[in-house]
């Protein structure tokens, strides 16, 4: 008997894919892509600073440090050597600015942090000061006739407690390294260090330097440098790295947020109940010096094509028209999703609920929230799928092609028996096991996708190397999922045989988890200048998560295959949803927001959903990846609490068998008829 997920799901918020090199003129706020202008002629960017609309970047020219000054169409206007920073100048300067006219940097060499200003013409470097009792800088900043700065002090490094967020019925985290925050006067040296107590970051706006901090047993919050005790607490945004002021309407970019997404650039705004918009895909900056903004909304970042790449460039985007309206889409999830699909200026309010007040709040017909997401695995799912009322989202423009254009199973899943279309799907997982088709064809490894063929295959890979990484747990947990795709019950022949089969050998001594592997196959994907040796020797590893997948896509030594798949030949597919609730205050705004999802997936790369076979990367392993998603089926999870832990009490020999089978059917069949 198959259970069919249709589950309810919510999206993301924002922007759209970076095409390097192009510079069209894109209205980002009517959720179309937001394309980068490049600039062609810098060398290895470290940072970046702007004034209006003048780039500075300091570079790297063989470990020196240069100093080049850019036009608003890319023209370089001058470049000079920092000769009196040394051979490795450029990797000891972590952060620059400008400010009248002037460029300043805050370098950190043999562990002292300093302060210099730096001529763009004649290359000249002067010390201004040094910051004593730092071990690192993070950012600086000039306003007001002063040089603002945040910096790390180890050993004044404090344990910090969660706080609880009542909003969002989360604990907000913060993690302190001893962070310090002050003002130097440029004429004299001299240093005024902040009485700010764990300072985050901040940003410069007209005559106003901007504090987020953190304060224990509140959360995070906005302050004036200049009056820090009028705070404005704000813990949607959680820890970041670096904030930039653009335009001025008080909206800012930002990086390191682990609120929102990897990889995505977003803006925000401190004041108000407006939501996070995301502007730009395949971002990649991470430092605070590889971001920067002026007040005519442009932003720069150092960007690459993937987070380990060496081969940086500087864009520059046009974001003067994002605003936050503070009229977010209000969406609900059961956790954090990383998955969300990404649409371009949309603005998105996320709350991330228990399990048991998410399933309250979608099946209560509340109208104070607009869009759920959740996942086929989650424990909700099946009294929401059952008992919810979603809209239909037939008439969406967009949305019946974009189905069309998925896997048939993929719109089976969200379609009801009319005809109507609940859901919107957004991401599709299938665990596959990635393997060096030479390594593990000398070894005589072969994969199957029988389950005891396929043990066998690992079986005899722990008899001749240590260089696979495949754990029990992951093992066991997929085979439990498949086998629970086609049956109800465990009293079964091939439940019974597969359980034995599990025991027996599904053991810790030969599926294994081997920490580096993961890295090293990476190592290997960009052109490193050092692949780990490991990499060498590797026969296989599971991944679970498509993200981990599709980035080896493009190694050609590396081929993948399914785990062992169902009874009916499927393998078996982790889905994530949109929803719609009807009910909703704001439902003709939440389905244009539908409506730009669609538009953006449907030409989504290595989706594992799409079923054009041109919108996958044309390599052994990405044929391979194609195929194993052809064959999927997205099937209602029962909540794992009903068997897990008996069938470990089982594995570990503490209950037998037959018992396992009557107390996880006993719990089935309740669950079922609840």
């Amino acid at each position: 008997m198959k259970r069919k997920c249709i589950v309810c799901v919510i999206t993301a918020a924002a922007t759209a894919l970076v095409f390097s090199g192009c510079s069209k003129d894109v209205d980002v706020s009517a959720g179309k892509a937001a394309t980068a202008f490049v600039y062609e002629q810098s060398k290895e960017p470290k940072c970046i600073a702007a004034e209006g609309e003048v780039l500075y970047a300091l570079e790297s020219d063989e470990g020196k440090a240069v100093l080049s000054v850019y036009g608003s169409d890319g023209g370089l206007k001058s470049r000079a050597s920092l000769e009196d920073l040394g051979n490795y100048g450029a990797f000891e300067v972590k952060h620059i600015c400008v400010y009248e006219n002037k460029v300043y940097g805050a370098v950190l060499k043999s562990g002292k942090v300093t302060i210099h200003s730096f001529d763009a013409a004649t290359g000249e470097v002067k010390k201004i000061c040094e910051l004593e009792g730092l071990d690192g800088i993070d950012k600086i900043g000039g306003c007001e006739g002063r040089l603002y700065w945040i910096g790390n002090c180890l050993k004044e490094a404090e344990e910090v407690e969660p706080v609880y967020d009542e909003d969002s019925g989360r604990e907000i985290y913060y993690s302190d390294t001893g962070k310090k925050m002050g003002c130097i006067d440029p004429e004299s040296g001299e240093n005024f260090v902040s009485e700010i107590d764990f300072p985050v970051s901040f940003a410069v706006s007209g005559d106003k330097v901007t504090v987020y901090a953190f304060e224990p047993g509140k959360g995070f919050y906005f302050a004036d440098y200049a009056q820090p005790e009028e705070k404005s607490f704000n813990n949607k945004l959680e820890g970041i790295t670096n904030l930039e002021y653009y335009g001025g309407g008080g909206e800012f970019v930002f990086l390191g947020s682990n609120a929102v997404e990897p990889h995505v650039l977003p803006v925000g705004k401190a004041e108000g109940e407006g939501g996070i918009v995301r502007v730009i895909n395949n971002a990649f900056p991470y430092f605070p010096s590889e971001l920067c903004a002026s007040e005519n909304g442009s932003v720069w970042i150092i960007n690459s094509d993937t987070v380990i790449s060496t081969e940086k460039r500087v864009e520059r985007y046009d974001l003067g028209d994002i605003k936050i309206t503070g009229k977010p889409i209000r969406a609900i999830t059961n956790g954090y999703f990383p998955d969300r699909p990404f649409i371009a200026g949309s603005e998105v309010s996320w709350e991330e609920l228990s399990g048991e007040g998410f399933a309250l709040k979608v099946l209560s017909l509340d109208s104070d929230y607009d869009a759920a997401m959740i996942c086929s695995d989650e424990s909700a799912a099946h009294d929401i799928k059952e008992n919810g009322s979603f809209y239909p989202l037939n008439d969406v423009p967009g949305v019946e092609e974009y189905l069309d254009s998925c896997f048939p199973y993929i719109k089976e899943a969200v379609t009801d028996e009319d005809g109507s279309i609940r859901m919107l799907p957004v991401n599709v997982e299938i665990p596959i096991v990635i393997y060096n088709e030479k390594n593990c064809s000398e070894a005589g490894i072969k994969f199957s996708p029988e389950l005891e063929s396929f043990i066998e295959a690992v079986e005899k890979a722990s008899e001749v190397s240590e260089y696979y990484d495949i754990t029990r747990y992951r093992m066991i947990e997929g085979q439990l999922n498949s086998y629970l795709s086609d049956h109800v019950s465990f009293d079964t022949e091939i439940f019974r045989d597969m359980a034995e089969l599990l025991k027996e050998r599904c053991t810790e001594e030969v599926f294994r988890f081997h920490p580096t592997l993961s890295s090293a196959l990476m190592s290997a994907q960009f052109e490193q200048l050092y692949v780990d040796p490991t990499y060498v020797e590797a026969l296989f590893i599971q991944h679970i998560y498509r993200s981990q997948q599709i980035q080896l896509i493009k190694d050609p030594n590396l081929r993948a295959v399914s785990a062992p798949v169902s009874e009916s030949g499927k393998a078996v597919a982790r889905c994530t949803f949109i929803c719609v609730n009807p009910y909703s205050d704001r439902l003709s705004e939440t389905l244009k927001f539908i409506e730009m999802a669609a538009a953006g997936m449907c030409s989504e790369r290595n989706s594992g959903m799409l079923k054009d076979k041109g919108t996958y990367d044309d390599t052994p392993m990405g044929r391979d990846f194609y195929s194993v998603y052809e064959n999927g089926e997205i099937c209602f999870q029962v909540p794992s609490e009903i068997y897990w832990d008996d069938f470990g009490r089982y594995c570990g020999g503490e209950i037998g068998l037959d018992e396992f089978i009557k107390e996880a059917d006993r719990k089935m069949e309740t669950y079922f008829n609840e």
